[in-house]
């Protein structure tokens, strides 16, 4: 059935509900918990040992969490400068949202419903918590996207500033990786992001890619070679060995994200129903060999349903995220053949592969929140796709219910 409704008409109501979302995330944080929560005292508690060290080989050789120090700094600063106690030390979090999406639509200019696109990400799942909460994903994940918008910008650009804004780009590269290790995945991808003419590797964005790579790792590598590894050496027991039904876990949080942002990506299943019966055959064994049986957003379901609730979503979530996984991992992968001539839109949805891949070495107390990581660079491949119809602002609606619904859980749930 088709709904008469205008594209302008769904474009003001897409709009109004980014508005009330953020008008609600706003109210929640104002009045959620005068203290840490969850993890939040875990990472505050390193802002000390900045102040103990300062930037200092004791601060990074002794740095406690397993995400690394860009947190830290970043709201050392915001204390410093503004003197935030809780709860109001959440909307820093809150403003590197606002500035992320900012930084999305400078990169999808030239896209149509650019700017939609980018402010549908302070609506989607996982952002609320992301945003809502004194936590590492956000302030990584406004580093990673800035990176990426000065290489947009140095690609437009001729000459010495084109040169300036890649080394500004490897500066906030680095501080993404610094994050969350996860970006360290963007690294190979940027081959991808180099044009091609005439069979041909473009010279300048040859140069431009070389120089952010090389600024990111000068600035990284010593840190990692302190550590002995990737992650601090006081928590490289987080991370050995690996966790496949993480990946699948990730990716299947990943497909319902993008069928709410752009399900035009799930069309060729539509097309196709024997690849439907093959996915929901396959989904079977997967689920069986590498997800456990589990709950996703456990606090939210157990705040709306209680323990039942649990119980049975725990007996069906596996399967459904294994369809779900394998569904958005074959639909995506259409979606950039189609795309594949558009560098940015390759580049960003490898790097969405490779990083929802790199959930596999998060052995220790995987969350929905980590998709969150990718999800911006979900938010520029999918972008092309994405078209005014009369459901988005009903999709819109539903992933803001259940953002704001998640934070609420964390911060009001017995």
């Amino acid at each position: 059935m088709t709904v008469a409704v205008r594209p302008e008409t769904s474009r003001l109501l897409s709009w109004a509900v980014v508005v009330a979302a953020a008008l609600a995330l706003f109210s929640l944080v104002a009045v959620s918990p005068h203290h840490p929560i969850y993890d939040e005292a875990w990472y505050l508690d390193t802002l000390q040992l900045l102040s103990r060290d300062g930037l200092s080989v004791a601060f990074l050789r002794d740095f406690p969490g397993a995400a690394g120090p860009t947190f830290t700094f970043v709201f050392h600063v915001a204390d410093a400068v503004f003197g935030l106690a809780f709860p109001w030390l959440r909307f820093v979090n809150v403003a590197l949202l606002a500035a992320t999406a900012v930084l999305i639509g400078r990169c999808l200019a030239g896209t149509p419903n650019a700017k939609l696109s980018a402010a549908m990400l302070t609506v989607l799942p996982t952002t609320g918590v992301a945003a809502g909460m004194a936590l590492t994903e956000m302030p990584a994940a406004f580093f990673a996207v800035a990176a990426i918008a000065l290489l947009v910008q140095a690609f437009a650009t001729r000459h010495t500033p084109a040169i300036a804004f890649a080394a500004i780009g490897g500066v906030a590269l680095a501080a993404a990786i610094l994050g969350r290790q996860n970006y360290l995945l963007l690294l190979p991808c940027l081959a991808l992001a180099v044009r091609w003419s005439d069979g041909r590797p473009n010279q300048p964005d040859l140069v431009r890619v070389a120089m952010l790579a090389a600024v990111t790792l000068l600035i990284v590598t010593p840190v990692f070679v302190l550590w002995g590894g990737l992650v601090p050496s006081r928590t490289a027991w987080s991370t050995t060995g690996l966790a496949p039904g993480n990946v699948v876990r990730g990716a299947g949080y990943a497909g319902l994200i993008v069928l709410l942002l752009a399900p035009e990506i799930c069309a060729p299943l539509l097309r196709r129903r024997a690849f439907i019966a093959l996915i929901a055959f396959i989904s079977i064994p997967v689920a069986m060999l590498f997800v456990d049986a589990f709950v996703p957003m456990r606090s939210t379901i157990r705040a709306l349903f209680g323990h039942g609730g649990m119980v049975i979503v725990a007996t069906v979530a596996s399967y459904l995220v294994s369809l779900a996984a394998l569904s958005f991992l074959s639909c995506f992968a259409l979606h950039l053949w189609r795309y594949r001539d558009a560098w940015l839109i390759r580049f960003a949805g490898t790097a969405v592969v490779l990083g929802l891949a790199s959930n596999a070495k998060i052995t220790h107390q995987f969350s929905s929140r980590y998709v969150f990581i990718v999800l911006p660079l979900i938010v520029i491949a999918v972008a092309p796709a994405m078209r005014i119809a009369w459901h988005t602002p009903i999709r819109m609606t539903i992933a803001a219910s259940i953002s704001l619904a998640a934070i609420a859980s964390y911060y009001f749930a017995p």
